[in-house]
């Protein structure tokens, strides 16, 4: 006997796909949109926020805005939100290769007194931002070597300039 008989494997029909948080969401800001335009009085767009919370499909959804202007229609395709997990991936990617740009400045800057060195702790400052994701970490590390090389030499130039 199959356990899960009883659930369908996939929408026998268009549009029975199962909507979730992001996606009445989503509806319910067009349809605050739409009321705040005048397309709706409130007596219906309390109705329609109502069947919004309890919808459980995708045509509930197109349901509940189907008949409003095209600006406010409901498209599923379009791109859901990035989730919390993808926007600090990417933000660590951005940390790792600014602190490898960072990084390489702050060796020929370490020439200039100073300079160099506040590069290079900016640099492994992005850069330990940057390992917090496994994609990007082996750009943090090399963000990370050129700054402390860069800050190195800065105090080397500053170390010298001031005995000198």
């Amino acid at each position: 006997m199959d356990p899960y008989g009883a659930f369908p494997r996939h929408p026998a029909v268009p549009g029975q796909e199962r909507v979730g948080h992001a996606q009445r969401t989503t509806v319910l800001d067009l349809l605050g949109r739409a009321a705040a335009e005048g397309y709706l009085d409130l007596d219906e767009y309390e109705g329609r926020v109502a069947a919004v919370t309890v919808s459980r499909t995708v045509s509930d959804l197109y349901a509940v805005v189907g008949d409003l202007p095209p600006q406010f229609r409901w498209d599923p395709a379009q791109a859901m939100p990035k989730s919390r997990q993808e926007r600090e991936r990417e933000s660590a990617g951005s940390m790792a290769l600014m602190s490898v740009i960072l990084g390489a400045v702050s060796i020929p800057t370490s020439l200039c007194i100073g300079t160099g060195g506040l590069l290079g702790l900016l640099a492994v400052a992005l850069a330990r931002k940057g390992m917090l994701d496994d994609e990007s970490r082996q750009k943090a590390v090399i963000g990370m070597v050129l700054g402390i090389i860069g800050f190195a030499m800065s105090l080397g130039v500053v170390f010298l300039t001031v005995v000198s």
